[in-house]
């Protein structure tokens, strides 16, 4: 009788450490052989022939751009090519998977997974919580937090930007919870359910009753603009005291007493800017208080329209039901039950997207439309690989290290087309091209030394935006309710007054064009538009300066532990006061002082970092030296813009290079283009990359300087060594001989330029 796979699974795992947060020791030979076994079953049963081992060239290019999102450098492939050691891939794959660079690479992945966006809502006003999830993300690859850990924070996610940046989640779908639940089934779950969003699936079996009793679980979790502060909510809009202290009161101005010719609705709207610089900022979880219902113009006969719906999990996807149990959040339990290992979508999710991040396809294609009758293309392999996920309690890394260490993934690629609609054997990995955060940031390993060091000034950018979100919130949170108050008067009067301004510029500037009288019209446009500034300016003064200066006086005598247990608020606290030499400063000023801190030290690092690479390269900083200019250049360049994909903006500017080739928009899950385009030619042929590489100080410039000494096959070699991580044929030196026999710099250039332009650079072998 044959041993059920589960048995030979489970013998082949030993479990130790089961902690959480903790992988199973596994016995990694022999559970990558496993995966090798039936891949060979399935190829035998096919009829079909597994490709050869790949070349140790192959494979350090290829295990490089899977694991860190880059091609190694040519440091990194001689050491690799030249090592003797029997037990080097094993070894080059557990450094690459503890690096840095893993942590950027799937970074890249995942913020394409999850639409993270640099400006997620509200233009830049949203771009701290961007910051504070983006921090979170990197934090957890990081520090190796198992997946099901990093969902179940995401799903449950609540608080302020700067407490939990998991709060990001929310926030990306901000005030649209049914859209947010098509993701969430899409992203963890891999089933597309967005259909039955506004009526039955009409090709599955999902209704839009089992949509709206899944958003049911989430609907609760809710973003605000408004005071998170019961005691000040009460004070301002009324009502009584809400049960959950994380929860708001209903935004309605209703027992405030109010100064002679000043309505409720002007405190309202003072409420609203004094509360702006916050927006997007907070997630709560309202589930007491928030319900679903059905729209108005429901058409089934399971429910009447408008009808309440309670958090069910619909039978298609489990027969547990009703999860809720007595005084539990809708949200709790539904992120425990999704991240459950008795829940068998979420492993074969998981299992099947770093299966195919790495092999370039799926055992189930595509990974996120899973349904009832989606067969394997090998079930038993499948099986396994969910059941070494769940073995390894979630552990992505141990998990990769599994895959990346069978024969499967070291033999040759595949090299013909594979058809969505028929089942790939895995004969090797496929052939496919490099995304654009892999080819950019293969640019940067081109460019500078170590090119995965996260990028400091996106670090300074970051904490400043978080740290700015957080003290504004404190200083709102430190005002008794009474004053409060009264500043949302003053506020108020501050409208009114601006409000009377602009009337008047409006009617003077309605005059002045009917006069064309420039010089009145530029005054009276120069009048309107500065309305928000000042009105913004106003509210700082009146609200949040007041705040400040209540826990900075804390801070003075040694008591800030009175309004705050935060040690690092404390101390940034005390260092900006101890700036000013104990004189009163305003908010914004403080905040200023802390940037002007962090700037003052990135700028020491970057000094010494050039005193250090002038040394170096012997170049008289202080003379009319020849190479000052370009070492400069250099210098500025690898800070600002030779940075790697994962610290530039989400998604780039429009007409960066990440957009050119096909970098997501991050509106969609994984919506990347990988497709070749006119543009992407000719900003290789013709665009300052190429350029910029030839600076004489970069990497690759150096490193053909150094070969040419050598004679022309060095050079044609070191290029190559450094793009295709292998030396060239005879074929491409007699093409490249004629070019390279020539000495100076720009034929060095134009060796690399052509092989940068082959088609062979942009493809994973």
């Amino acid at each position: 009788m044959k041993t059920p796979l589960r048995l030979v699974t489970l013998g082949l795992i030993a479990a130790c450490t089961l902690g959480q947060g903790r992988a199973a020791a596994i016995d990694l030979k022999a559970t990558a052989a496993k995966i090798d076994q039936l891949v060979a079953a399935d190829l035998a049963k096919q009829k079909i022939e597994p490709n050869a081992p790949a070349t140790d060239e192959v494979f350090v290019r290829r295990v490089y751009l899977d694991v860190v999102g880059r091609i190694p450098t040519l440091k990194e492939t001689n050491e690799f090519l030249q090592s003797t050691d029997k037990d080097k891939r094993t070894k080059l794959i557990d450094t690459l998977i503890n690096s840095e660079g893993y942590v950027q690479n799937f970074f890249n992945y995942w913020s394409d997974v999850l639409r993270l966006k640099s400006q997620m809502i509200g233009g830049g006003q949203s771009a701290s919580a961007a910051y504070a999830y983006q921090n979170w993300l990197k934090d957890s690859l990081r520090d190796n937090k198992p997946f099901d850990k990093m969902v179940r924070e995401m799903v449950t996610a609540d608080g302020k930007t700067y407490e939990n940046g998991a709060v990001g989640f929310y926030i990306r779908d901000y005030n649209m919870p049914l859209d947010n639940m098509a993701v969430t089934t899409q992203i963890f779950l891999g089933t597309s359910m967005v259909c039955a969003q506004c009526h039955n699936h009409p090709f599955d079996k999902w209704t839009m009753m089992d949509y709206y009793q899944m958003a049911a679980h989430t609907y609760g979790m809710t973003g605000t603009n408004g005071l998170t502060n019961p005691l000040l909510a009460q004070a301002i809009y009324g009502g009584g005291a809400p049960k959950n202290k994380k929860a708001k009161t209903t935004q309605t101005v209703s027992k405030m007493d109010l100064p002679d010719g000043m309505q409720r609705k002007d405190i309202s709207r003072a409420m609203t800017e004094i509360l702006r610089p916050l927006r997007y900022n907070t997630v709560l979880d309202e589930s007491h208080r928030r319900e679903l219902k059905l729209p108005h113009d429901y058409k089934y006969d399971d429910a009447k329209p408008k009808a309440t719906i309670e958090p069910v999990i619909p039978a298609a996807f489990s027969k547990d039901g009703k999860i809720v149990k007595d005084k539990q959040s809708p949200v709790d339990a539904y992120a425990s039950w999704m991240t459950s290992k008795s829940n068998p979508r979420f492993t074969t999710v998981i299992a099947n997207r770093l299966w195919r991040k790495v092999m370039g396809v799926g055992l189930i294609e595509p990974v996120d439309e899973i349904t009832d009758s989606t067969v394997p293309s090998n079930p038993q392999l499948m099986t396994f690989l969910e059941e070494t996920m769940k073995s390894v309690n979630y552990d992505m890394k141990e998990y990769l290290r599994v895959v990346l260490n069978s024969e499967t993934y070291q033999r040759a690629s595949y090299t013909k087309d594979v058809e969505l609609v028929e089942p790939y054997h895995f004969q090797g990995p496929i052939l496919r091209r490099m995304s654009a955060e892999q080819i950019w940031d293969s640019m940067v390993a081109l460019y500078k030394p170590s090119p995965d060091q996260p990028n400091l000034a996106q670090k300074i950018a970051a904490e400043t935006a978080l740290r700015r979100i957080e003290w504004l919130d404190r200083a709102l949170n430190s005002l008794p309710p009474e004053e409060l108050k009264a500043c949302a008067v003053k506020v108020a009067q501050k409208q009114r007054e601006l409000a009377d301004e602009v009337r008047k510029a409006q009617e003077s500037l309605t005059e002045a064009n009917k006069n064309k009288d420039e010089d009145a019209i530029r005054a009276a446009k120069k009048s309107v538009s500065s309305q928000r500034k000042r009105l913004d300016e106003a509210v700082e003064e009146i609200v949040y300066d007041t705040g400040f200066k209540r826990f900075a006086e804390l801070a003075r005598q040694g008591k800030l532990d009175d309004f705050s247990k935060d040690e690092d608020f404390a101390r940034e606290v005390a260092a900006a006061i101890k700036a000013k030499n104990g004189k009163d400063l305003h908010i914004d000023e403080a905040l200023g002082i802390l940037a002007k801190q962090q700037r003052a030290r990135a700028d020491e690092i970057a000094k010494q970092r050039r005193k250090a690479d002038a040394e170096r390269f012997n170049v008289k900083l202080k003379s009319a030296d020849n190479g000052k200019q370009s070492l400069a250049s250099w210098e500025s360049f690898r800070d600002t813009i030779y940075v790697r994909a994962s610290d530039i903006r989400s998604p780039a500017p429009n007409g960066h290079f990440l957009r050119e080739f096909g970098q997501s928009d991050r509106e969609i899950v994984e919506n990347a283009n990988e497709d070749a385009s006119v543009g992407q030619a000719l900003m290789l042929l013709n665009g300052k990359t190429f350029s910029h590489l030839m600076n004489p100080y970069t990497v690759i410039a150096r490193a053909m300087a150094g070969a040419k000494e050598k004679g022309s096959d060095a050079l044609i070699d070191t290029v190559y060594l450094a793009l295709m991580s292998r030396k060239a044929t005879e074929a491409e030196k007699a093409v490249l001989r004629p070019v390279a026999d020539n000495a100076d710099a720009t034929d060095r250039g134009d060796v690399l330029w052509t092989v940068l332009n082959t088609r062979q650079f942009f493809f994973i072998q």
